[in-house]
C-alpha cells in the first residue's frame, strides 16, 4: 500500500536548496557574478598564477548573474526533487533490495542501495559534527570536512556489513548442518600489524549460550566475525585451520550466503540499521530472499510478538531507545530462524532494566528454540546463571573459563584518593562552585528535564544516574549550552550572560560520542588544535598525558602523539577528548556516559582521570548507567527520572 513520507520528501527539498546555491556561489567565486540586472557588488578580479593563470576569481556581482546561476542549476534540483516525491511514495530502497535478489542488476541494485541508505547519514553526521564543533570551539565550515567525511564512511561500512551479513545479494544458499553451528580446529586469525589470535579447538552446541570476555581490542568482536564471515571476506583477515559453520568451511562461503544460517548483531546497532521503519527493518533478511510479502509481514510480526516489541513496528529506527533499538536488532537478526546468532556487546549502552530484558530474551532464544548464542560481553554479572559456556581472551588465545574473570581486587572498592575527595567535597564551606535552578529542557511537546536543581562543590566527583530516555544526556546538554529555561550559575555567574567562548571556560561537556570532537588525523594534530584555539596555560598534549596516568619513555610519547585518535584504545580516546575539552580551563566538566563499553582497565583509567580532574579544582559532573562506576569513582551520587533530579536513595536515606 502506498503511504506517504514526508521526510525524504523534507531532505530531497534540503539537498535541492542547497545545490541552487552552491550553484550561485560557485559562480560569484570563479569570476564573479555578473550578467546584467543591478551591480550588487564590485568585487576585484583576482587572477591566478602558474598553472593556474586561465583562473579568475570573483569580480562584479549584479541580480542578473545571481538569477542566471540559480535558473541554470534549477533543472537539476527538480530532478532532486523529483527523486524526493517519489521516495514519498513509493520506498525506492525496497524496489532496489527486491531488484537485488535476481536479474543481471543485482549488483548495481546492491550499490543503489547502500548510497541510498548511507545518503541520510551524511546530513546526520553534518548535524552531529556542528554540534561538535560548537562544544569545542570550531568555526567554519573547513573543520567539519575530515570529521564529517570520516563518520560518512564509516557508516557506509557498517551499512555494507550489515547488508552482506543478511543475505544481501546473495547468489547462493547452501544447505548448513543445524546440528554442528560452530566447530574450530586449531584455528587462527590474523589481521596483519602484529595482530593475531589462536582459537585452538572448540566446538559449540546447538540450545547453548556462549559468552566471550576479554579486554577491550583483545579480539572478541574478531572472533564472532569470524564465524560470521565478515573477518574473512569483508574485513580482508585471515584465517588458518578450520572454521566451519553448520559444517561449511567459512573461508569458502561469504557471509551473504549463509544468512539464513547465521544472524549477526553488531556492537553499534544503529549504524547497522538499513531500513526506515522497526517493520521493514526486522524484515530486511526476508526481503532480500525475495519472499512473497503477506509471508514476510506474518513473520515480522511473529517475531516482534516474541520479542514483545510489536508496540514497535510502525516506528522510525530514528526514534528508537538505547534498549529498544537493541531488541530490534536482535529481532531483525531472528527473522530468519537462524541457527547462530552472533551478538557483540548488547548490554553497553542499556539500563539496569533493559539489560534485564535483553538477557531474557537471548536466554530463552538459547534454550527454547535451540539456537547456538555467542555474545561478546564486557558485563558479565547479568550473564551469570543463564551462560552455559565461558571463552576468555587472554594472550591472544581463546581458552575456555569455569566462569566470568574474577574482578581485581581493588576493582570495586573506593580508591584512597576519591575516598579523600568525597569527604573533602561534602565538608567544603561556602557557596558551590556551580548552582543549577529551575532548569527545564522540552523537545518539542516532551519535558525531558523538569525543574532541575543541583549543586556543585569544587574537588568533587558527582554521577547522575537514570534509566535509558531518563534526561541525562538532556541535562548535561542544557547546561553545557544553557539556552533552556532556568539558570545556571557558576561561581555566581549566569553562564547564559556569558558569549560562547566565555561559556567554555566555565563549563565544558564531553558527549557521550566522544569520537565527534576529534577534528584532526593525528592525536598531536588535535592537541595543537585546542591549544591554538584556547591557548590553555598547560598543553593539551602534557594535560592527555597527565590523564593516562603513567610515564612513558620520550619514544613511546612520540609514537601515541602521531598515531589517529581514532587508533587509540578507548579509555585513551576519551582521555584524549577530556584532555581537549579540559583546554578552555573550564570549572566544571561534564562526561556523558564515561564508562559505557570499556573493559575494567579502561574503566579505571578513565576514572581516575576523572578523579584527577576534580581534584585540579575543578567539579566534575557525570551521566551513567554503570551503578558499580559510580560507586567507586564518584563521591556523591543523583538519580534522573522522568525528568526529575533527585539525591540517590542512599544520600538520601543519610
Amino acid at each position: 500500500m502506498m503511504r506517504f513520507r514526508a521526510a525524504p520528501l523534507r531532505a530531497a527539498a534540503i539537498v535541492a536548496a542547497v545545490f541552487v546555491v552552491s550553484r550561485v556561489v560557485y559562480r560569484i567565486v570563479f569570476g564573479g557574478g555578473s550578467g546584467g540586472g543591478a551591480l550588487l557588488l564590485d568585487l576585484p578580479r583576482v587572477a591566478l598564477d602558474g598553472p593556474f593563470a586561465h583562473i579568475v576569481l570573483f569580480g562584479p556581482i549584479t541580480s542578473g548573474g545571481i538569477g542566471n546561476a540559480a535558473l541554470s542549476a534549477l533543472p537539476f534540483a527538480a530532478l532532486i526533487l523529483a527523486f524526493g516525491v517519489l521516495n514519498a511514495l513509493i520506498d525506492v530502497q525496497r524496489l532496489f533490495v527486491r531488484g537485488s535478489t535476481r536479474g543481471p542488476v543485482r549488483a548495481v541494485s546492491r550499490a543503489l542501495v547502500i548510497a541510498w541508505a548511507t545518503a541520510p547519514a551524511l546530513a546526520q553526521s553534518v548535524s552531529r559534527m556542528r554540534r561538535a564543533a560548537a562544544l569545542r570551539g570550531e568555526r567554519g565550515p573547513a573543520a567539519l570536512l575530515v570529521p564529517v567525511f570520516e563518520h560518512t564512511i564509516e557508516r557506509a561500512l557498517a551499512l555494507a556489513a550489515s547488508m552482506e551479513a543478511r543475505g544481501f545479494a546473495a547468489s547462493a544458499r547452501p544447505d548448513a548442518d543445524p546440528a554442528r553451528p560452530v566447530a574450530l580446529a586449531d584455528a587462527t586469525l590474523d589481521q596483519g600489524e602484529g595482530w593475531r589470535l589462536d582459537t585452538g579447538d572448540l566446538a559449540l552446541a546447538p540450545g547453548s549460550l556462549t559468552v566471550v570476555v576479554g579486554a577491550t581490542g583483545s579480539g572478541k568482536s574478531s572472533l564472532l566475525d569470524a564465524m560470521s564471515g565478515l573477518f574473512q571476506h569483508f574485513e580482508g583477515g585471515r584465517q588458518r585451520g578450520r572454521i566451519e559453520i553448520g559444517g561449511l568451511e567459512r573461508r569458502e562461503f561469504p557471509p551473504r550466503e549463509t544468512a539464513g544460517f547465521v544472524g549477526v548483531v553488531a556492537q553499534q546497532v544503529r549504524l547497522s540499521f538499513v531500513a526506515e521503519t522497526v517493520r521493514d527493518e526486522i524484515g530486511f533478511c526476508l526481503t532480500t530472499q525475495g519472499l512473497d510479502a503477506a509471508l514476510i509481514d506474518e513473520r515480522v510480526r511473529q517475531t516482534a510478538g516474541e520479542l514483545d516489541i510489536a508496540r514497535l513496528l510502525e516506528r522510525p529506527v530514528t526514534a528508537l531507545s538505547a534498549g529498544e533499538a537493541t531488541l530490534v536488532a536482535i529481532a531483525a537478526a531472528l527473522t530468519c530462524r537462524p541457527a547462530l546468532l552472533l551478538v557483540d556487546e548488547p548490554l553497553a549502552e542499556l539500563d539496569d532494566s533493559a539489560r534485564l530484558r535483553v538477557c531474557a530474551v537471548l536466554d530463552r532464544v538459547a534454550h527454547e528454540s535451540d539456537t547456538c548464542v555467542v555474545i561478546a560481553e564486557h558485563r558479565t554479572d547479568e550473564w551469570q546463571g543463564i551462560a552455559d559456556a565461558w571463552l576468555e581472551i587472554r594472550g591472544a588465545r581463546l581458552i575456555a573459563a569455569s566462569g566470568p574473570p574474577e574482578p581485581a581486587p581493588d576493582e570495586l572498592a573506593p580508591t584512597g584518593i576519591t575516598a579523600a575527595l568525597a569527604s573533602r567535597a561534602g565538608s567544603t564551606p561556602g557557596h558551590p562552585l556551580a548552582s543549577v535552578r529551575g532548569l527545564e529542557v522540552r523537545h518539542g511537546d516532551t519535558i525531558a528535564v523538569r525543574e532541575a536543581s543541583l549543586a556543585l562543590l569544587r574537588g568533587e566527583v558527582v554521577a547522575i544516574e537514570g534509566a535509558n530516555g531518563a534526561g541525562k544526556s538532556s541535562l548535561l546538554g542544557a547546561l553545557a549550552v544553557p539556552d533552556a529555561a532556568g539558570r545556571v550559575s557558576i561561581d555566581g555567574v549566569d553562564v547564559a550572560t556569558l558569549s560562547a567562548k566565555e561559556r567554555r571556560g566555565a563549563i565544558t561537556l564531553v558527549p557521550e560520542r566522544f569520537d565527534d570532537l576529534f577534528f584532526s588525523t593525528t592525536v598531536a594534530g588535535e592537541c595543537h588544535r585546542a591549544d591554538r584555539t584556547n591557548r590553555p596555560p598547560v598543553s593539551t598534549a602534557d594535560t592527555f598525558l597527565r590523564l593516562l596516568g603513567r610515564p612513558r619513555p620520550a619514544a613511546a610519547i612520540d609514537e601515541l602523539l602521531l598515531r589517529h585518535p581514532r587508533d587509540l584504545s578507548a579509555g585513551e580516546r576519551l582521555c584524549l577528548a577530556i584532555a581537549i575539552q579540559l583546554a578552555p580551563s573550564p570549572a566544571v566538566l561534564l562526561v556523558d556516559e564515561p564508562a559505557r563499553g570499556l573493559d575494567a582497565d579502561a574503566r579505571r583509567l578513565v576514572g581516575e582521570a576523572l578523579v584527577a580532574v576534580a581534584g585540579s579544582g575543578r567539579a566534575v559532573l557525570f551521566a551513567t548507567h554503570d551503578r558499580a562506576f559510580a560507586g567507586r569513582f564518584a563521591s556523591r551520587e543523583l538519580r534522573i527520572d522522568r525528568g526529575v533530579v533527585t539525591a540517590s536513595a542512599a544520600e538520601a536515606r543519610a
